[in-house]
């Protein structure tokens, strides 16, 4: 019975340990991958919520669940990127050329807010 009990809590351990990676089952990681990548979470949140990069370079928003998500810069800030129209099950790449701290939302799912700060 033991042995039985012991063999059951194994199994239990290889089905929901491992992914490691982004959103990864049971391993508690939410950093996106390497890179100048934005991931969302759900519909809560997007990681990581803060990202700098450099002028010029991109930033790929990545949604990975098919739940629709958008992102929209506050029009307020000179010299914001355009805003990403909705999209699900992919990746969307703006690119940054002005310096600056540019926040942006989900206007689906306001509570999903982030930052992108340029540095020169």
């Amino acid at each position: 019975m033991r042995s039985m009990t012991l063999l059951l809590l194994a199994g239990l351990a290889i089905g929901c340990g491992g992914g490691g990676g982004y959103g990864g089952g049971g391993s508690g990681v939410t950093a996106p991958p390497p890179g100048n990548v934005v991931g969302a979470v759900g519909v809560t949140s997007w990681s990581p919520a803060t990202i700098t990069i450099t002028a010029g370079d991109d930033v790929s928003f990545r949604n990975a669940s098919s739940t629709a998500h958008n992102v929209q810069f506050d029009q307020t800030v000179a010299g914001h990127p355009g805003n990403v129209a909705d999209f699900a099950s992919t990746s969307r790449s703006v690119t940054f050329a002005a310096a600056g701290t540019f926040p942006y939302h989900c206007g689906i799912h306001p509570v999903m807010q982030g930052q992108v700060v340029v540095q020169p």
